[in-house]
């Protein structure tokens, strides 16, 4: 197994990735699965999505979430092995009247491109803070770690029994 480190392999998929996929689960139970556009602070994500999306409305009720980076398939060697890491989050709505609220948009914007001018107009948009509380990276065969710690930067290896 080539040595790597899961770090700096996390970070520069993180870095790279425009789009988050969340797993969210609805009122009656259900599972949801989406994506939306995301800006990274710090170890948080931060999202801005329309309540007519389902997983919105799954967020409002039911502020867990489960969050992937995924490498692209044309990028990936193995598609049984594709470095992804994963995440349980909890969904935090920042409120417009929040002091960071702008600035965050602002940042967002500058990632996510001009269609944010429109969208941050628009009645139904609610900004989500997502914290991780755990996760998980894979980068290849045999070689997934926990992502562990108050600042989730620390990576064990994950070892079969």
């Amino acid at each position: 197994m080539t040595e790597h480190n899961p770090s700096e392999i996390c970070t520069e998929l993180m870095s790279r990735m425009r789009t988050i996929q969340l797993a969210t689960i609805g009122e009656d139970g259900d599972p949801h699965c989406g994506y939306t556009p995301f800006l990274q602070d710090g170890t948080d994500f931060i999202v801005f999505i329309s309540q007519l999306a389902v997983h919105t409305r799954d967020l409002l009720a039911n502020p867990s979430v489960g969050t992937m980076l995924i490498d692209d398939e044309n990028a990936s060697k193995n598609l049984f092995a594709r470095c992804r890491v994963r995440h349980q989050c909890d969904a935090n709505v920042i409120q417009p009247d929040d002091p960071h609220y702008a600035s965050l948009l602002d940042r967002y914007q500058e990632r996510q491109g001009k269609v944010v001018t429109l969208i941050r107009q628009l009645p139904d948009f609610v900004l989500f803070r997502l914290v991780p509380k755990s996760g998980v990276l894979v980068i290849g065969f045999g070689e997934a770690y926990r992502i562990e710690g108050p600042n989730m930067d620390t990576f064990v290896h994950v070892k079969t029994a």
